[in-house]
C-alpha cells in the first residue's frame, strides 16, 4: 500500500468541493481558494486515503484530518502506516473520532492563532444595537461624505482591484512584509482563477476610483468564506462600509460569515473581536503521545 501526493491545483477544484461537502466542515482552510492558493507557502500536497482527502504539509511536517465520508476508515489505514502522524488544524469533534479510534494515543493542543471567526450575516448586515453603536457612526460619516457606489466584483472590475491592492501593498508592506507578499501573490492566483473557485466579491468606490474590495467563496451550505477584505485605513468608514454592504447585499443566502483567523496579530485579533464572532470554530494539532 502506498499513497500518492500533488501539489493541489484548479484541476482539483471539483473533487476538493466534493470531499469537504460529503463531511460538513467550519474550518475555511479547506476551501479551493485558500487550500490552493496557500499550498506552496506550506508545503501543501493532497491526496486520496480511502477516497478521502488529506492534506500534506510539509512544513510542519504533519497531514490534515481526512475529509470524506469514509474519514474513520482513512483514519485506520494513515494512521499506522504513517506511524502515528502528527496532524494539524483539526476540529473539536474530529479530535473526539481520533481519540475514539485510537484512545490514549494522542495529546491535542489547541492553536489558537488559528481559530476562525463565524458571525451572523443579518448582524453583520444590520448592525444592530449598542455594540455596533462605533461602526455605524463610521458607515454614516462615509455615506454622507463621500460620492460612493458599490458593485459587485466580475471580471470587468477585478484589474482595478489588483490596481488598488498594489497601491495598499506599497503603504502597508513594511507592516509585515513576509506575511503581505504571500497574501498578495495568492489573491492574485484567487482572481486569476476566480470563475472556478466560484468567488463572490463586492467593490467600493469613490469618485469611481476603488478604496475597498472584497472577496471569498462557498464554505459549506450555511456559511461563506471571506478570503479578502482590503480598504484604505485612512479613509474613515471604508473598512466598516464594505463589510457591512457585502453582508447586506450579496450574502443574504447564508446564515454565516466565516472571517478567517487572525494569525496571531493583536491588531487583528481586536478588529475581529469588535464585530462580536458568533464562535470561533477551534483548531488542534495531535501529536503521538
Amino acid at each position: 500500500m502506498s499513497y500518492s501526493f500533488h501539489k493541489p491545483g484548479f484541476d482539483d477544484i471539483k473533487w476538493i468541493k466534493e470531499k469537504i461537502s460529503e463531511r460538513r466542515t467550519e474550518c475555511c482552510d479547506f476551501t479551493p481558494g485558500n487550500l490552493i492558493g496557500w499550498s506552496r507557502f506550506f508545503g501543501g500536497e493532497i491526496g486520496s486515503v480511502s477516497d478521502c482527502l488529506v492534506v500534506k504539509i510539509k512544513k510542519y511536517n504533519s497531514y490534515s484530518f481526512p475529509k470524506g465520508k469514509n474519514r474513520e476508515e482513512a483514519l485506520r489505514e494513515m494512521v499506522p502506516y504513517f506511524d502515528y502522524p502528527k496532524f494539524s488544524t483539526i476540529e473539536k469533534h474530529e479530535t473526539e473520532i481520533l481519540e475514539k479510534l485510537f484512545p490514549g494515543k494522542y495529546e491535542f493542543t489547541e492553536e489558537r492563532d488559528s481559530f476562525d471567526y463565524v458571525y451572523s450575516r443579518e448582524k453583520l448586515a444590520t448592525l444592530g444595537g449598542k455594540k455596533y453603536h462605533g461602526k455605524r457612526n463610521h458607515i454614516a460619516y462615509f455615506e454622507r461624505t463621500f460620492n460612493w457606489s458599490f458593485e459587485e466584483l466580475n471580471r470587468s472590475n477585478i484589474d482595478d482591484c489588483i490596481a488598488m491592492n498594489e497601491k495598499w501593498y506599497t503603504l502597508n508592506v513594511e507592516k509585515d512584509r513576509e506575511g503581505i507578499e504571500d497574501e498578495r501573490e495568492v489573491l492574485r492566483l484567487n482572481f486569476a482563477h476566480f470563475e472556478e473557485i466560484g468567488g463572490v466579491g463586492g467593490v467600493l468606490r469613490i469618485d469611481g476610483e476603488v478604496v475597498a474590495f472584497t472577496f471569498g467563496e462557498r464554505l459549506n451550505d450555511n456559511t461563506f468564506d471571506t478570503h479578502f477584505e482590503k480598504a484604505y485605513s485612512d479613509i474613515r468608514g471604508a473598512y466598516p462600509m464594505i463589510n457591512q454592504l457585502f453582508a447586506k447585499t450579496l450574502l443574504s443566502d447564508y446564515e454565516f460569515i466565516n472571517r478567517e483567523d487572525d494569525v496571531g496579530s493583536e491588531g487583528l485579533r481586536s478588529a475581529k473581536l469588535s464585530y462580536h464572532p458568533e464562535f470561533l470554530v477551534k483548531k488542534y494539532s495531535a501529536v503521538a503521545k
